[in-house]
């Protein structure tokens, strides 16, 4: 271990900086969403750091003391990824009271919070390609086989923490769980026993691990609160897919539960008793107009579950009615039975023996490419906040929802947008689209005001059925109206920006 232990501090520190990586868009999703702003903020902000680091590095490599200049790094490297978790609400929150803009917010949230930890860790590497030089004519090989080690480092750690270390730990836990990893490196950095620096360590690990056992107690606390109706805090879950928000909340004077996804608000429910298979947002009831078809309606799709608000009142309003719903985060359905009463609704229902609800866990798009199964209806569902599931709104996934359907049946999906004027932009190009597979295609806003250029919900319906709809808008598509296909579905660019 003496003889390898550059190697095994490299390897492991390119781990860390990808899981911080990852860590870092999952910090900042909750406040500016998961789309491609947060990843180009986190990613370039992380690369400049890197580089600036390396640059520094090599000057330090250059002078006396290197190997203590390695153990300070560390230390340094250690504390200022322990207090990311502990500063990082009230930075983004100040953030956010400065600017509205989300590029700037995200831009800024990223060089407060992790630019100065990546900056370190990126001091290792010269310095570690110092301390291995023996001889002038191999630094070729020796500087190769480091960058080699830290390659595989980052490759590692990219795995290990996005299938497994983020959605099973959570962000905020695994920052403390990485500063122990940091500070567990400082003594095989020289493997000499200090009684001052060894101290240091001790107290940093015990203070880490006492963090984050009030971290999960805490936040298991907050959540049996909000099963209870007692709690204003909201409790945070990371799964795979996402960073999950949910909390008690008053909407019209009625007690809802929320369920927010990056940023986004997905679902909620009414928590009265009474109530909890009804509807709270006012767009869910455009999906009963698919019951304007001349059709039965029988056998339909849901692609999004969430919080599974449109099936409990499906299954629950119409008792003669079967649902399949295709949700592509597991975790989320369960985070729906334990918060938004869908274990009730399976057990007062009698799903497990009627199998009217079909739970699914699959990806939306790839269960319409294997699907052999035809629907009278097929709903789409699939938003985080304003940004739709870019896989599903191309014309080649068009022609498989038709495929799916029986003849003359309905393809119903929610698009949040205006209808007139510059945040309409992907209103237009989704129907157009749509329009080159459908014979007909009906908008109707769901709140409609005298302002076209407010943002809202519009279901938009297509079928090759002739199906009058009330409150119909005449959507206008120019002849250059763009098509959403796979290789071009610059979706980032065309939904609305507030």
């Amino acid at each position: 271990m003496r003889k390898y232990r550059y190697e095994i501090i490299i390897f492991i520190a390119d781990a860390i900086c990808m899981i911080l990586e990852l860590v870092a868009s999952r910090v900042l999703s909750p406040y500016f969403g998961n789309s491609n702003i947060v990843w180009t903020s986190v990613i370039g902000i992380i690369l400049l750091s890197s580089s600036i680091g390396n640059y520094i590095g090599g000057i330090m490599a250059d002078k006396e003391n290197v190997e203590i200049n390695l153990k300070k790094i560390l230390i340094c490297s250690a504390i200022f990824v322990f207090f990311i978790p502990i500063f990082q609400e009230n930075v983004i929150n100040r953030i956010i009271e400065i600017t509205s803009n989300i590029k700037l917010g995200a831009v800024l949230a990223t060089l407060l919070l992790f630019f100065i930890p990546s900056l370190f860790m990126g001091l290792l590497s010269p310095i570690i390609v110092k301390l291995k030089m023996n001889d002038l004519s191999t630094v070729g090989k020796v500087s190769g086989k480091i960058n080699a080690i830290a390659t595989i480092g980052g490759i590692f750690g990219t795995f290990l923490g996005g299938f497994f270390l983020v959605p099973t730990f959570g962000s905020v836990y695994i920052l403390f769980v990485l500063t122990i990893i940091i500070l567990c490196l400082i003594p095989i950095s020289d493997f000499k026993f200090e009684i001052k620096s060894t101290i240091f360590i001790v107290i940093m690990i015990i203070i880490s691990i006492i963090l984050m056992k009030f971290s999960v107690d805490e936040n298991s606390r907050i959540g049996e609160d909000i099963l209870n109706g007692n709690s204003t805090e909201y409790t945070s879950y990371d799964t795979l897919y996402g960073r999950v928000i949910i909390y008690n909340s008053k909407l019209n004077d009625e007690d809802v539960r929320i369920l927010n996804i990056d940023s986004g608000y997905e679902s909620a429910t009414f928590t009265n008793n009474e109530k909890k298979n009804e509807l709270v947002f006012e767009y869910t009831k455009g999906y009963d107009l698919m019951f304007n078809s001349k059709n039965n309606i029988n056998e339909v799709l849901l692609i999004g579950g969430a919080g599974y608000s449109y099936p409990k009142y499906y299954i629950s309003h119409y008792l003669d009615k079967k649902m399949d719903v295709v949700e592509i985060d597991g975790e989320i359905t369960q985070i729906a039975k334990k918060y938004f009463y869908l274990q009730d609704l399976i057990d007062e229902y009698g799903i497990e023996q009627n199998h009217r609800l079909n739970l699914i866990t699959d990806d939306g798009r790839t269960y319409l490419n294997n699907n052999v199964k035809k629907y009278d209806a097929i709903l789409n569902d699939a938003f985080s906040g304003n940004s739709p599931a870019k896989t599903l709104t191309t014309i080649e996934t068009i022609r498989n929802i038709k495929k799916s359907l029986n003849n003359n049946g309905l393809y119903l999906t929610n698009v949040i947008s205006a209808l007139e004027g510059e945040n309409s932009k992907f209103l237009r190009a989704e129907v157009n689209t749509i329009k080159k597979v459908f014979k007909n295609v009906y908008v109707v806003p769901c709140n409609l005001a005298d302002d076209k250029n407010k943002v809202i919900n519009n279901m938009v319906i297509a079928t090759d059925d002739n199906i009058s709809f009330e409150n119909v808008y005449n959507l206008e598509i120019k002849a250059d109206e763009i098509t959403l296909t796979d290789d071009y579905c610059p979706v980032d660019s065309l939904i609305p920006k507030n």
